[in-house]
């Protein structure tokens, strides 16, 4: 590639939208803002960047553009808003009583390999609810985000609720290396017990405890799912105080009316190294991946000074509005019309145009050319 082709295309994972696109993007963040003041979360916007170490953990380390400032600090970019909000919330916000209430909506840049629909620039919108209740703060975050949907016009959506202390309880004490961690992880993800079966093989848990490992594969249902989860998982304490958690919430919201949008899946063991609780994931018909998700990180803020229990979620706008177009066959409406103004006069054309405007028109200025 020469380099005025080159200088002419944007890079790969990058984007750019124009009219329409634009449009359709501004009033999916609109009405997705409006929930979240609606329920009176508060907008924060944190820096484009900060310094790296901020960003740690396997899930978000591997995929931060990082560079070195002029004082030799070593940066990042943005790869994720959880932890900045997190560290704001410990540090100039630390006078502020729990709970805390934050929304924001902007863009963040990871390194994703080259491949088909995978995006290095995404911008999302989300909250972090900070303190309070957790079981209250769980049921609030996931009724926001049904709420996010139902105005939006989303078909039967669906939020799959799952817990990190089932799978962390299961496997407690039992010293597996990190390598065959993450093949369990895979293994159970994909619902494959065969494939547990063998992950397993030289990991020292009791004999119960890898029963329902493998289990884990079958236990994705509707909210009745937990009543065999709670049998299954009896012999640990820690993965039954996790069904019990998700129980409480899932009763909330059944309650709330929202039955028909709830699904649990205990194999849902994916996500960023920071959640220690409830997760969960954003589905539709019309796309086969989520279109965001969220989950509890009670650790997280202890890390910057101010230990506090905290839950969150985003919507990914980028797959937001893939699955409207999707979902939707018709088109959003048009801006009006533009009415044209040109004088002779560039000084009356101009008046003509701001009274024009003043009255809510949409209008063109024509450079004082001739009409």
């Amino acid at each position: 590639m020469d380099g005025a082709h080159r200088l002419a295309q944007i890079p790969p994972g990058v984007q750019c939208f124009v009219g329409d696109e634009a449009r359709r993007r501004r009033r999916i963040e609109g009405v997705v803002v409006s929930v979240f003041e609606g329920w009176d979360y508060e907008e924060i916007i944190p820096p484009l960047f900060d310094y790296a170490d901020v960003f740690t953990g396997d899930a978000l380390s591997s995929k931060t553009y990082s560079f070195v400032g002029r004082d030799g600090s070593v940066l990042a970019l943005r790869p994720d808003f959880t932890s900045l909000l997190a560290k704001i919330a410990a540090g100039r916000l630390r006078e502020r009583p729990a709970p805390i209430r934050l929304y924001y909506s902007g863009e963040v840049v990871r390194y994703e390999p080259p491949k088909a629909g995978r995006q290095s620039e995404l911008f999302q919108m989300g909250l972090e609810h900070l303190g309070g209740d957790p079981r209250a703060a769980d049921a609030e975050v996931l009724t926001i985000a049904a709420e996010c949907l139902e105005r939006l016009g989303v078909r039967g959506f669906v939020l799959t609720l799952g817990h990190v202390g089932v799978f962390t309880g299961l496997l407690a004490g039992s010293g597996i290396d990190e390598a065959r961690l993450e093949q369990l992880r895979e293994r159970v993800e994909v619902k494959d017990e065969a494939g547990i079966r063998r992950a397993l093989a030289a990991v020292d848990i009791p004999p119960e405890a890898r029963r329902a490992l493998e289990r884990l594969a079958t236990l994705a249902g509707g909210p009745e799912v937990l009543d065999d989860a709670a049998e299954t998982l009896a012999c640990c304490p820690a993965a039954a105080e996790a069904v019990g958690e998700l129980r409480t919430v899932s009763t909330a919201l059944v309650r709330a009316g929202l039955g028909a949008h709830v699904a649990v899946d205990l194999g849902e063991v994916r996500g960023l190294d920071y959640y220690t609780g409830l997760v969960f994931r954003v589905f539709a018909p019309g796309l086969g991946f989520e279109v965001g998700g969220g989950g509890r990180y009670d650790t997280l803020l202890g890390r910057f000074g101010r230990p506090l229990p905290a839950v969150g979620f985003m919507l990914g706008l980028d797959r937001v509005a893939l699955l409207l177009a999707r979902q939707n066959e018709e088109r959003d409406p048009a801006p009006a019309t533009a009415e044209m103004v040109t004088g002779r006069n560039l000084g009356e054309a101009l008046a003509e145009a701001r009274a024009k405007r003043a009255a809510g028109a949409r209008v063109r200025f024509g450079n004082g050319e001739e009409r």
